[in-house]
């Protein structure tokens, strides 16, 4: 299924256009294509009509009085930029992302779609996704099979009949990522059946295979797994690339691996068609540095050839989602999404426009981009839940606590203490590096009480709503300012609250589910700046502040999670301490 389908008139106009007989509606003259399928430095004219171009060579006969003339002496034509792998929802959302990232470059988007899916029925979903389908960036998404936090009753979720709706949707371009990918190597019916409907539909299938073994990688590509992003060397790339999968090269503000990986492969000069690159939904702070522009300008310092690292961004990514008669490269029959360059070893465009339209110049966009009325899709401030001090305290506990120890921004391991109580609650106030930790239900029904270590050791309080299972954090060694915090979070509808001697000293709002900003990304970068220093100040020593506060209920990691079942190991799927009821 095409992206942007046209009708009899309109491809004959293109026809028309390229004989001739028809004048174009936009001219670009005199620039250098960055050829992409032949490799080529190509000095050439590009005629476009409507959302489409319609001629690449070196004839005028298709301008005329009313056709706009761009003069591209001295820049390098080169395909908008394709990201296959963007978690639109970390502070930004869909449109204040979109908007950003045109600027730099990236007219194609392939978004996860789980903190949506969370919010709304599938009708409403799609709904959204022709909504933001009108943008001037393309908004393409992905299909979740699993919640990526473990939990039985949320099965029912991703049933067939559900999964098979949305991935026959256009704007669905793949299933995954699939984290639970040993319920289809355990041969799980509800996975099986819809890895099989995403084959049917022709829809790939991402894997997020974490330092998996040649042998396992061998089981999920004859499970139909078809790419991984999540290689952190390089011969997990390469051993990828072997099987008949594609290898997603990722540089992200969680993952910079392209430094460690891309060498690899470059000195093992194998084929690299099958390679394409990921942002993965990087964190505000790290696009002060650009977005994909940013890993093509690493990608080149590594020692990769400018081609073939455009490649990498343009036509790999559109050749394996089916998309490269539309997308990924400068030639008849594509959109029209051209970036003005001035060299090809700067990836940094002065000039964009997105299907015929000059959409960007010098950094800034040229075009409005709209907002949903997302409370007419279910994202919402989020519900007040009255908590005590005695809801965010763990109960005494008799034996060895499972503290949940951060090694990075996303590996725990369990640590597993004893700690003193006093009236009848845990007290780590002669425990230095500790800290108290609850996730809280968004509904206000339960809480997992923890402990964590390897954080922020000096942390009064502070609270979060921007989690991958969609509950609260309230955490911080002092019960009043954490209290403090999570009110005044629960006052701004959502967001991310640090509150100490008794009064709130950061606030970042996110009224849009608890997990998004409706501000801009030139407003949130400094912003989540702001935290990260504010909180390198009490202690955090890791390098991605906000991933790792997001993946605290996240347990597809290891090795010790906070779950809406309870503190949970995630070798062994077992509970450690289960949830209490608020107030109990």
């Amino acid at each position: 299924m095409k992206i942007r389908p046209i009708n009899k008139q309109y491809l004959y106009n293109l026809i028309s256009t390229a004989k001739g007989d028809l004048m174009a509606d936009l001219y670009i003259k005199n620039g250098t294509v960055i050829n992409v399928y032949t490799g080529e430095l190509i000095k050439a004219n590009v005629a476009v009509i409507g959302r489409h171009i319609a001629y690449v060579g070196e004839a005028e006969h298709m301008v005329g009085e009313s056709t706009e003339v761009i003069d591209a002496t001295g820049f390098y034509l080169c395909p908008g930029y394709i990201d296959p792998h963007v978690h639109p929802f970390q502070t930004y959302n869909p449109v204040t992302l979109a908007e950003k990232i045109m600027t730099t470059g990236t007219t194609t988007i392939i978004c996860d779609n789980l903190f949506f899916f969370n919010h709304m029925d599938a009708s409403k979903l799609t709904e959204l996704w022709r909504e933001l389908a009108e943008l001037p960036v393309k908004i393409l998404w992905w299909v979740r099979l699993d919640p990526q936090t473990f939990s039985d009753e949320r099965l029912e979720e991703f049933s067939p009949a559900k999964i098979e709706f949305l991935l026959d949707q256009a704007v669905a371009q793949q299933a995954g990522e699939l984290t639970d990918w040993p319920s289809l190597v355990a041969g799980r019916d509800q996975m099986l059946e819809n890895i099989l409907t995403a084959g049917r539909l022709g829809k790939r299938v991402e894997g997020h295979l974490p330092g998996a073994s040649a042998q396992t990688l061998n089981v999920l590509a004859a499970g139909g797994i078809t790419d991984c992003h999540e290689s952190i060397k390089g011969e997990e790339a390469l051993r990828r690339l072997r099987l008949g999968m594609y290898a997603t090269l990722r540089h992200s503000s969680l993952r910079p691996d392209m430094r460690q990986i891309l060498p690899y492969l470059i000195e093992a000069r194998v084929d690299l068609h099958r390679t394409m690159i990921t942002t993965d939904g990087t964190t505000p702070p790290i696009m002060r540095h650009g977005f994909i522009d940013y890993i093509l300008r690493i990608a080149m310092e590594c020692g990769l050839a400018p081609m073939e690292a455009y490649r990498m961004a343009t036509l790999n990514p559109a050749t394996y989602y089916g998309l490269d008669g539309e997308l990924g490269g400068i030639a008849p029959g594509r959109l029209a999404d051209i970036l003005f360059l001035e060299e090809p070893s700067n990836p940094t465009p002065l000039k964009v426009i997105t299907e015929g339209v000059l959409t960007a110049e010098n950094g800034s966009p040229l075009v409005e981009f709209i907002q949903p009325d997302w409370h007419a899709y279910n994202i919402k401030p989020i519900i007040n839940c009255r908590l005590q001090e005695s809801d965010i305290i763990p109960p005494a506990y008799d034996g060895l606590f499972p503290i949940m120890h951060f090694i990075s921004p996303a590996i725990t391991k369990i640590r597993e203490v004893k700690l003193p109580s006093r009236e009848g609650k845990i007290d780590i106030s002669g425990e230095p590096g500790l800290i108290y930790c609850t996730l809280v239900d968004h509904l206000g029904e339960w809480v997992c009480n923890g402990i964590v270590g390897g954080f922020a050791e000096d942390l009064e309080g502070m609270a979060c709503s921007n989690t991958y299972s969609g509950d609260f954090l309230a955490m911080g060694r002092n019960p009043k300012e954490i209290l403090r915090a999570t009110r005044r979070m629960y006052e701004l509808g959502g967001g991310v609250v640090v509150a100490e001697a008794g009064q709130v000293i950061y606030e970042l709002p996110l009224p849009l589910g608890g997990m998004m900003s409706d501000r801009s990304l030139d407003e949130l970068i400094p912003k989540s700046e702001e935290l990260y220093e504010l909180l390198a100040k009490k202690g955090h020593i890791h390098y991605d502040l906000l991933y790792m506060i997001h993946f605290f209920s996240a347990t597809h990691l290891p090795a010790i999670r906070l779950s809406p079942r309870g503190i949970f190991s995630v070798k062994d799927k077992r509970v450690l301490i289960p949830t209490r009821k608020i107030g109990s």
